[in-house]
């Protein structure tokens, strides 16, 4: 058993995204509170993502994942199926998660353009597979819908599933995970500026690399 958590992140109005440009970086390391590597255009919208961290994180290693594409119907921008970002062979702490199962952990803060996350809040019997996903689980609920251009938090054992598009859609979406133990796959974004993941390098991923 584990617990699935997730809240909004208050006092922060709709926050507006740049103009869509097909933009893509994954995982790409960053200096939470700095802007180093950050594309210009983003580095707004990225402020108020430092705005909404525990300062305890500021100056560490974050990663910045940007993903802007146009999808056609029945697509997804991101993994499909429900899933936890915060769990790889065995392990809690890989990608945006921290901390043991259960347990708030570092997590990641994301935000779309459009409503197609679905998050799931409360126990779930059983463990997520290697890859983190968890289908073979039975939701505690039917899950909520996040709205587009809020900021929301996710701990690493969150299970969550993005929905595909009913109609051709361009659709935006950031993530900030925050730091973690977690490793960093050979493949996703190197920083321009020569940020270094903090963590242990591993061979690229042969599955949901690009998602």
């Amino acid at each position: 058993m584990f617990s699935s958590i997730f809240r909004p992140v208050s006092n922060y109005q709709a926050i507006e995204f740049p103009e869509f440009s097909g933009e893509r970086m994954m995982m790409m390391p960053v200096v939470l509170g700095s802007m180093i590597g950050v594309p210009e255009k983003y580095q707004d919208l990225v402020s108020a993502l430092y705005g909404a961290m525990e300062s305890q994180f500021r100056c560490m290693t974050g990663y910045l994942t940007i993903d802007e594409q146009e999808l056609l119907p029945n697509e997804t921008l991101r993994r499909g199926g429900l899933h936890v970002d915060g769990f790889y062979h065995g392990k809690a702490g890989a990608w945006g998660g921290g901390g043991s199962w259960g347990s708030v952990g570092n997590g990641m803060l994301t935000i779309s353009s459009t409503a197609h996350c679905k998050a799931y809040l409360g126990q779930f019997e059983g463990m997520p597979g290697d890859e983190g996903e968890c289908s073979h689980l039975t939701p505690p609920n039917e899950g909520e819908i996040f709205e587009p251009n809020k900021i929301y938090w996710l701990d690493g054992a969150c299970v969550h599933e993005s929905l595909p598009v009913k109609e051709k859609t361009k659709r935006q979406f950031i993530r900030l995970s925050m730091p973690s133990n977690g490793p960093w796959f050979e493949g996703y974004t190197k920083n321009p500026k020569g940020v270094l993941p903090a963590g242990e390098v591993l061979p690229k991923r042969t599955k949901f690399m690009e998602q």
